[in-house]
């Protein structure tokens, strides 16, 4: 079981970039791109962007049934992990033995399947369990579709969901959908496999 390792949320109590900075003596993002932003300041839901509970960031893929993860698929996520969110302080565990429901749920569970995606979605990632009235959600599915669709740019798109990062449109300030400098691999369209600078800055300013 998973040894969780709670945060202070002072970054959710401040109104603007220049409160952090203040308190702080730290500088945060150009663009915030992790939830809670000014422009989406809204609690975890299931149907909502969610930051994971943890830096320490317990996954599971799946090896059996109608979900299970290929070769290939595996092979996505470790590149993808090792490539892009290594440079932050996120520090990823397999977890063997996955827990899916109770306390210290795995944080993270990989499926290759279609199954409720939109039709021209290429996979999604969503809360399974809100923690309480917080921006934080003890466990994620991210779900991406076969026939070669699991690459570097789409893991590390639905990765980002999964830990928080968030849409130009929900960022603040807002940002185009498509503009790589700001959002990395959190593009809506023409993804690159690119955490990017600012991403794991804000990352790193949340967890």
């Amino acid at each position: 079981m998973k040894a969780k390792r709670h945060r202070t949320r002072v970054r959710a109590a401040l109104a603007t970039a220049a409160c952090w900075t203040l308190l702080t003596g730290t500088a945060v993002a150009a663009t915030d791109t992790i939830v809670p932003t000014l422009t989406a300041p809204t609690i975890c839901t299931n149907a909502a962007v969610c930051q994971t509970d943890n830096a320490d960031v317990y996954y599971y893929m799946d090896s059996s049934g109608e979900y299970e993860l290929e070769g290939w698929d595996r092979d996505m996520v470790l590149t993808m992990w090792q490539n892009e969110y290594s440079p932050t302080d996120l520090v990823r565990h397999y977890d063997d033995t996955p827990v899916f429901s109770g306390e210290g749920e795995t944080d993270h569970i990989w499926q290759e399947g279609s199954t409720g995606l939109d039709s021209d979605a290429v996979g999604m990632a969503w809360c399974n369990d809100p923690v309480g009235t917080t921006y934080e959600c003890d466990q994620h599915y991210i779900r991406i579709r076969g026939n070669d669709e699991y690459d570097l740019n789409v893991t590390c798109h639905e990765m980002g969901h999964a830990v928080g990062l968030v849409h130009g449109y929900m960022a603040y300030p807002k940002r185009s959908t498509t503009d790589q400098a700001a959002l990395g691999c959190m593009v809506s369209a023409g993804y690159e496999p690119d955490l990017g600078t600012n991403n794991i800055n804000g990352i790193n300013s949340t967890y």
